[in-house]
């Protein structure tokens, strides 16, 4: 179950107007790295520090296949892949490397994930 509350936020097209209340997700708390190792390690053969060592192997890779031009595909989860934002040219000969203005890294869930997500139960914080 997911909690939520209510957070005021102004609409910038009509500043004078009264904020209205948006849903605005309250987090229980963080799973660290750590966290992590010992849940899957309580899932599994394999000891807490063995997993420990699989995930810090995992997040030194990651970015490295990403900086690579690579997506990364971790199953069921989903995938991570970088974007790039440029401003906008004629013809694609125009197109320059210095025309590129900002790059994110993008996630994007499975069908899977976004299915079971759609069961979320929702409360209101009060």
């Amino acid at each position: 179950m997911i909690t939520v509350k209510g957070v005021p936020r102004r609409n910038p097209m009509e500043p004078e107007a009264a904020p209205k209340f948006y849903a605005s997700a309250v987090h229980a708390a963080k799973v660290d790295l750590d966290g992590l190792a010992t849940a899957v390690s309580e899932r599994c053969s394999l000891r807490r520090a063995d997993v420990h060592g699989v995930l810090v192997a995992l997040m030194d890779l990651i970015p490295n296949e990403l900086l690579n031009g690579k997506i990364i595909s971790l199953g069921d989860l989903g995938s991570f892949y970088v974007s790039v934002k440029s401003d906008g040219t004629e013809m694609v000969e125009d197109l320059l490397p210095s025309l590129v203005k900002g790059h994110k890294i993008q996630y994007r869930p499975t069908k899977e994930l976004k299915k079971k997500l759609r069961m979320l139960d929702v409360s209101i914080s009060g």
